[in-house]
């Protein structure tokens, strides 16, 4: 009878025990547990939440640099925040000649050099440019700018071509044709206009030479003159856009800022139909500053 009284008192001590072992083990695994989701729930908060102030390792402060590059790290961008584009740059205009640029002062013209007939003798009078160097004449012509003693080198008259060997410049504005365009051979024009440009090439290497293409005349000029015609100025015209792209020079078509959608001169722009007037000079001259080589 003792042996079973001492049995069952071993027996409800063992599952006093048993249940103790559980109650301790429930209690440590849901402790585990407590802590494993708040170290996830931490976790998770550090990497959205940007860097703060303090830096967690050191406790300093974090300079802005710092905190922009933290910040980029753990921020994911805006779907909207997409860069702008670039602007285009401005293209050249369809026949080859120089877009338009930033305007100069006179004061560029200064170490400039002008060749031409009677039409660059009036830009130059019109405007005033007599900063720059003027070798101009009534008829000048691309054989006879050569050969026509119209420079006055002390006493003694030359050339303008030969006049340039005696100047510094830097820079060449040539505009021949309107006295041409009675000429027969277009390749005969376009041959001793490109001597011109070797010439200048080879007294001074380094200049900028623009091509102005010939401004076209009035529609009355144009209609009754007996050789000065449009459609001539405009077949002279594409050879000297051909013949400035084979020589590397630098091609104007001032006729854009001066002519009406039909490519005439304005009836008001020159008396004759042919030489312009100061106003239509000064337009000129306007295009001239706006349309610069940038090197």
């Amino acid at each position: 009878k003792m042996k079973k009284v001492e049995y069952r008192r071993q027996a409800r001590a063992h599952k006093r025990g048993k249940m103790r072992r559980r109650f301790v083990l429930g209690t440590f695994c849901i402790a585990i547990i407590t802590m494993a989701s708040v170290s996830v729930s931490g976790l998770a908060q550090a990497f959205t939440e940007p860097v703060e102030e303090g830096n967690a390792v050191t406790g300093s402060a974090l300079t802005e640099p710092e905190k922009a590059q933290a910040n980029a790290i753990f921020t994911e961008p805006s779907p909207l925040a997409v860069p702008s584009p670039e602007p285009a740059p401005e293209e050249a205009p369809e026949d080859g000649a120089l877009p338009a640029s930033e305007a100069v002062e006179e004061s560029y013209f200064d170490d400039a050099v002008f060749i031409g007939d009677s039409r660059t003798e009036g830009l130059i009078t019109g405007t005033g440019l007599y900063n720059a160097v003027s070798y101009t004449h009534k008829g000048l012509m691309v054989d006879t700018v050569f050969t026509e003693l119209i420079v006055n080198r002390g006493g003694v008259w030359i050339s303008a071509m030969e006049a340039l060997k005696y100047i510094d410049f830097s820079k060449v504005y040539v505009m021949f044709g309107i006295n041409e365009t009675g000429w027969p051979y277009n390749d005969v024009f376009i041959e001793k206009y490109g001597r011109i440009i070797d010439t200048i090439k080879e007294i001074n290497p380094n200049a900028i030479i623009y091509v102005q293409q010939i401004i076209p005349v009035s529609e009355s000029v144009s209609s009754s003159h007996s050789y000065i015609k449009n459609s001539k100025i405009e077949e002279f015209n594409r050879l000297i856009r051909d013949m400035a792209e084979e020589k590397q020079v630098c091609l104007l078509n001032p006729g854009s800022a001066l002519c009406g959608g039909e490519n005439f001169l304005p009836s008001e722009a020159a008396l004759d139909g042919i030489h312009l007037n100061r106003e239509y000079c000064a337009l000129w001259l306007d295009y001239l500053k706006t349309h610069t080589y940038r090197q």
